[in-house]
This record gives C-alpha cells, structure tokens and sequence, in this order.
C-alpha cells in the first residue's frame, strides 16, 4: 500500500510538470508546423503564386512570412522538409529583388547575402526565389513571380 502511495505521489508531482504556464501551455509550433532551432515552418502543397503564397503565409500564422534562411544548417532543414513532401515542384522561398534597387531581399527585411546563406543564381528570369529539384532544392533560382508552385511558411513562436 505505501508503495503505492508514493506511486501515486510521483505521478501527480510529474503531472504538476505539464501545468499550463499563465493559462497557456508551453508549445513551440502550432500543429502540423515543424520547429527547428527557434523558428516554425510548415510546407504547403498548394500552388501559389509568389505574392498569393506570402498572402497565403500571413493568413495562416500572425508573423508567418514565406521562409527565409539564416545559414547552411536551416537551408538544409529546408531541403528535407520539401524533400519529405515531394522532389519535382519548384518551391517558393520568402526572397525577391527589389524593383527599384534591383537587390534580393528577404521576407524578414534583411538583404540576401551570399556568403552565408543558400546559394542562389539571380540571373534574368524573373524577380522571385524558388528552390528546385535540379539542384535537390539546394540552390534558389529567379522565376517569374506569377508562377503557381508550392511553398513554405516561417515565423518565430516566441516573438
């Protein structure tokens, strides 16, 4: 019988544990989204153009932009997340050229940096960055931003 108490004992001290932190229990990523060092992703297989699938991201998730890339670990991160779902469809990325400076920027505001982020070819082709499947979605190629292809959302659950 006392072992079973102290049985007992353990189990509500492990409950307590999970108790709700200010009414809300802690959770990094809402369901069906993905964490990954401090940030939240989720893959979508609708096509989409650019602007729809960033549209698309904000409707979803408060904060949620089309995924940008901080360094090679989550561009990696990227790559099997899309690799998972599918390996044909180009996929959009939150990166598209400025009209008037005619510089790739980010959805999160930063200027697209080679030196430490996915390689990209920015050549004539258009002004957003998809990933694509000739390159095992390693490397970002400019396409026309009309272009209906899949996506994926990012946003940070602590902000």
């Amino acid at each position: 019988m006392a072992a079973a108490a102290r049985i007992t004992l353990l189990l509500l001290g492990c409950v307590g544990l999970l108790l709700p932190v200010d009414g809300r229990y802690i959770s990094y990523c809402p369901n069906g989204w993905s964490y990954y060092k401090l940030s939240c992703f989720k893959y979508f297989t609708e096509s989409r153009s650019w602007d729809e699938a960033e549209s698309r991201c904000e409707d979803v998730q408060k904060g949620a932009h089309l995924a940008w890339v901080e360094n090679a670990q989550e561009a990696a991160t990227l790559r099997r997340t899309i690799s998972y779902y599918q390996r044909v469809q180009p996929v959009w990325i939150g990166l598209q050229k400025n009209k008037e400076s005619q510089a790739w920027k980010w959805t999160s505001g930063k200027e697209y940096s080679v030196a430490s982020e996915v390689p990209g070819n920015g050549g004539p082709g258009g002004n957003c960055a998809a990933l694509t499947h000739h390159s095992g979605f390693s490397v970002w190629s400019s396409a026309e931003c009309s272009r209906k292809h899949h996506f994926i959302c990012k946003f940070y659950p602590l902000h």
